[in-house]
C-alpha cells in the first residue's frame, strides 16, 4: 500500500511540491446560496466545506446532475458564476458534496474570509 502525500498547506493559499493543486484550500464553513438557474430566484442554503481563490467544495447540495453543470454560488451580496468538476458518489461520505471551480476568477465571492484565515495563519 502506497503512502499519501502530506496535504498539509505551508501557506493557505500557496501550493506545494505534494500537493498538485492550483492553490491550497482553507477549511472554512461558510453559508451560501446555489442557483441552478442565473434567471431564477429560487435557490437553495447550503455550506462550504474549503474554499480557495479558484473554487470550493460545498455540503449539503441537492439538484446538481453533472459535471460540468454550471451554476451560481451568492455570499452576502456577492454572486459568481462556477462550473462543477466533482460530485460525491452515492452512499459515500462524500454524498452530497461537490467541486466547483469559477468561470469569473475576478469575482472572488469570499475574499474576507480568506484575508481574515491567512492573517491568522502568521
Amino acid at each position: 500500500m502506497q503512502s499519501q502525500p502530506d496535504r498539509t498547506p505551508a501557506s493557505p493559499i500557496s501550493p506545494t511540491a505534494t500537493d498538485p493543486r492550483r492553490e491550497k484550500r482553507i477549511h472554512v464553513a461558510v453559508p451560501v446560496k446555489i442557483f441552478l438557474d442565473s434567471n431564477s430566484a429560487s435557490c437553495q442554503l447550503c455550506c462550504t466545506y474549503e474554499i480557495s481563490l479558484v473554487g470550493a467544495r460545498l455540503v449539503a447540495v441537492s439538484g446538481v446532475a453533472q459535471v460540468g453543470q454550471t451554476i451560481w454560488l451568492q455570499r452576502h451580496n456577492k454572486r459568481a458564476k462556477y462550473r462543477v468538476i466533482w460530485i460525491g458518489a452515492p452512499a459515500t461520505a462524500q454524498s452530497g458534496q461537490i467541486g466547483v471551480e469559477t468561470l469569473e476568477p475576478a469575482s472572488v465571492i469570499w475574499e474576507n474570509e480568506l484575508k481574515i484565515r491567512i492573517m491568522q495563519s502568521r
